[in-house]
């Protein structure tokens, strides 16, 4: 076993022979599942107590993390294939030099507030202390790779949050490819008609908002010169959050429950902490490297989130002249690039020279877009990278701070990248919603509202700023009296402003389906009540195929297949017990198979109803009722090919998996589970493990439908916050707190995790420490 926890005290010699220095006494107190909880005295020693405690933690993930954003990932791996792409580790430091997250996050950083930049140094210093104390014990990865430890700045606390953020935002490197793809699509049956918008599901309701509110958001629409357009390609779907007002709890206080959904990893892509300082007392997860808290609750506020993937970059088309190298002309004048040389070093081979360009508008970014030789060169404008007078870590602080749900739906403005959809609530029962981040205002002269690369003639091509934050999508205290996030329509297609291609603007996620279900399904809710929706294994679609597929036996059974019509043998006993996706029962197996895709290359209704999950669960949904309403409904030709095709090839899946007998199905199905790897390193970049002796095979999980509220795979972290008493709180981050093989919290909420559990997650000094705790000391010098 590492040693791992012991008492230590900072900066010794500096109290000797400077007596006189003031220092803030800084307590980290370890709870058994190795989640540490940061005590200080003022807020700069929680940050520094934080950035110690995270080091201990997570050393090589944050240290590596921060080189692959840095486009340093060849010096750390050489050059090696991705694991989802034709791309090389070369070709991603490429794209990473380009994009110039970290040159932007210096920047950022230097220009930040003084209290930001101060508490951000803080946590550095705390991080850089570790090391220091630890040189001699640092995680194996750093001498198996080669790599060395760099001292930690708040540019780099930035590009941590940045890394991990870019995965749940769009990057306008296809905009090219959707001005191409512009008025190609496939040919639409003559007879079918187009649904309407699916606005039912809508977090944000018409009737939920003042007339004030929507008055003022279409007079900011007409002064603009803004008019919706048609919702963009899906983006990133991660995620439930949800959230029962005090009108609807029997405490009277918000109860609130957040699932961030990303495939679970080894070690955790997330970290878990709790810091109190002067002015906050918070827990929650974030990213190893940042002090941000993404998903938490503090003594009055609790909130979640799920990602909403509004569109917060753009291309644009330069004039460029051979007759005017690294130049552009815009406003009529050929502006200079400026011209970076970058050297790619290389594990165990020769460094490799790279030029990188920047303009005004963003990074010259051409070879990352999917251009052609007649599109010319193009710009990359990003956010975060386009604003570097503000940043998330400005609105993170006031969100801890926050003593009410009205404070911090107004602390929200500052939270900048990515976007997300946050649900929230308070102690005194008011709950809220927002769509946060910075959106761009576009050119007026910019039809596609973004969603196309747009020629940049003239400083007015280029974005007017960012919306305002009075006019997101917002909602408090709805007449529904809970509000629910499934990375679904977010609001009304009554809302007159473009943000982008947004998640969900189909309609419901089959997730966002199953939380309506359960949150309508009674008037007044126990906070237990309130968590017991965790646990809901039903995907709503493949219920819904099985009854209409029972329809379709009973009205018109010369429609269905063999293999349909015993698909439906077995799963008549198993929707009869619920419909449950967990592999301990009967039948959940081979509905696990049943065919939900739901695209123009397969059924001609994705013209009627959209394409997509949004699409299948408006059909599935409009289909139920019609039967519901009457019996004796008949279905089109189109909906009994559909129906058919996915129960049959449910049927013909299982064989091919698990051989002939339907009664051996669902315990091979658990075995294959159990089969699959926990790459020791694998994470959202796409690049292989680093270490295969410390691949982890998955625990036992019975819950693997990513379409469930309770996947298991995908409990990425989880969060349950009863705002009457947030000492009851719990949470699970699976599968441990640290990094390294061999630590007592390397695997420590493995087997919560397999078992479906959480573990006791209190705020208050006196119930942390019932837990029992390990303690370590620290000083740190004002």
């Amino acid at each position: 076993m590492q040693p791992r926890r012991c008492y230590c005290c900072l900066l010794l010699a500096v109290f000797f022979l400077a007596p006189a220095a003031r220092a803030d006494s800084v307590e980290v107190l370890r709870d058994p599942w190795g989640v540490p909880h940061v005590f200080a005295e003022t807020d700069a020693g929680a940050f520094y107590g934080l950035g110690y405690a995270t080091a201990e933690d997570r050393a090589f993930q944050m240290t590596y993390a921060l080189r692959t954003v840095q486009g340093r990932l060849a010096e750390v791996v050489g050059e090696v294939k991705s694991l989802r792409r034709r791309d090389t580790s070369i070709d991603h430091d490429r794209k990473m030099r380009t994009f110039g997250f970290h040159r932007a996050a210096q920047r950022t950083a230097a220009g930040l507030d003084g209290e930001s930049r101060s508490l951000l140094e803080a946590y550095s210093r705390g991080v850089n202390d570790w090391f220091v104390q630890n040189a001699d014990n640092l995680p194996a990865l750093f001498a198996a790779t080669g790599v060395e430890h760099e001292p930690w700045t708040p540019a780099d606390c930035l590009a941590s949050w940045w890394h991990v953020g870019q995965f749940f935002a769009t990057d306008g490197t296809r905009d090219l490819i959707a001005g191409r793809n512009r008025g190609r699509a496939f040919p639409q049956p003559e007879d079918l008609e187009r649904m309407p918008p699916d606005d039912s599901p809508a977090v944000v309701q018409k009737s939920d908002v003042s007339d004030e509110w929507l008055s003022g958001v279409q007079q900011y629409a007409v002064e603009q010169g803004l008019t919706p357009g048609p919702p963009g390609a899906p983006g990133p779907k991660f995620s439930h959050a949800w959230v029962v007002g005090g009108a609807k709890t029997t405490t009277g206080s918000a109860v609130l429950v957040s699932d961030p959904q990303t495939p679970v990893r080894n070690p955790s892509l997330f970290y878990e902490f709790h810091i109190q300082g002067k002015t906050f007392n918070a827990r929650g997860m974030g990213v190893a490297g940042s002090p941000v808290i993404l998903i938490g609750f503090s003594t009055n506020v609790a909130w979640g989130m799920t990602a909403l993937g509004a569109d917060q970059a753009d291309l644009f088309l330069l004039e460029t002249d051979p007759d005017h190298p690294n130049r552009y002309r815009l406003d009529g004048r050929w502006q200079p690039m400026t011209v970076l040389q970058e050297e790619i070093k290389v594990r165990d081979a020769d460094p490799i020279n790279y030029q990188v360009r920047e303009t005004e508008l963003g990074p010259v970014a051409t070879e990352f877009c999917y251009a052609r030789p007649a599109d010319g060169e193009v710009a990359l404008s990003r956010v975060p990278m386009a604003e570097p007078n503000r940043e998330t870590i400005q609105g993170a602080l006031a969100m801890i701070r926050a003593e009410d749900a009205g404070q911090f739906d107004a602390a929200l403005e500052g939270w900048r990248f990515p976007t997300a959809n946050v649900v929230f609530g308070d102690r005194g029962g008011d709950i809220g919603y927002r769509a946060l981040g910075a959106l761009p205002l576009r050119s007026a002269h910019d039809p596609s509202h973004g969603r196309k690369a747009h020629p940049a003639r003239d400083s007015d091509d280029l974005w007017r700023g960012m919306l305002p934050h009075g006019v997101k999508p917002s909602v408090l205290n709805p007449a529904s009296g809970f509000l629910y996030s499934g990375n679904h329509r977010p609001i009304g297609s009554w809302y007159p402003i473009p943000i982008g291609a947004m998640t969900g603007m189909g309609g419901d996620t089959v997730r966002s389906w199953r939380l309506r279900e359960r949150l309508v399904a009674q008037d007044r809710f126990t906070a237990d009540e309130v968590l017991d929706i965790h646990y809901d294994s039903v995907n709503p679609a493949r219920r819904d195929i099985v009854r209409l597929g029972l329809h379709l036996g009973k009205t018109e059974p010369e429609a269905l297949s063999d293999a349909s019509l015993m698909t439906l043998g077995v799963l008549v006993p198993w929707l009869d017990r619920g419909a449950s996706m967990s592999l301990d029962r009967e039948g959940a197996a081979l509905a696990l198979e049943l065919g939900t895709f739901f695209r123009f290359v397969n059924t001609e209704l994705a013209f009627q109803y959209g394409g997509g999950e949004s699409g299948l669960a408006y059909f599935l949904k409009s289909a139920t009722s019609r039967v519901a309403e009457s019996p004796d409904t008949r279905l089109n030709r189109r909906e009994r090919e559909f129906l058919d095709a996915a129960l049959e090839s449910a049927w013909v899946a299982c064989l091919e998996k698990y051989g002939p007998d339907p009664d051996a199905w669902s315990e091979l199905a658990r075995q294959a589970v159990t089969s699959r790897k926990l790459g020791y390193y694998e994470g959202l970049d796409g690049f292989p493990e680093l270490d295969r002796q410390h691949a982890l095979n998955l625990p036992p999980l019975d819950v693997i439908d990513g379409g469930t509220i309770a996947c298991q795979t995908a409990q990425s972290y989880t969060q349950w916050a009863p705002m009457h008493d947030p000492d009851l709180a719990m949470s699970i981050l699976p599968i441990g707190q640290s990094e390294r093989p061999g630590d007592e919290s390397r695997l420590s909420t493995l087997r919560l995790w397999s078992e479906g559990k959480l573990h006791p997650a209190p705020l208050s000094r006196d119930k942390v420490e019932a837990l029992g705790v390990t303690r370590t000391e620290l000083r740190y010098p004002r």
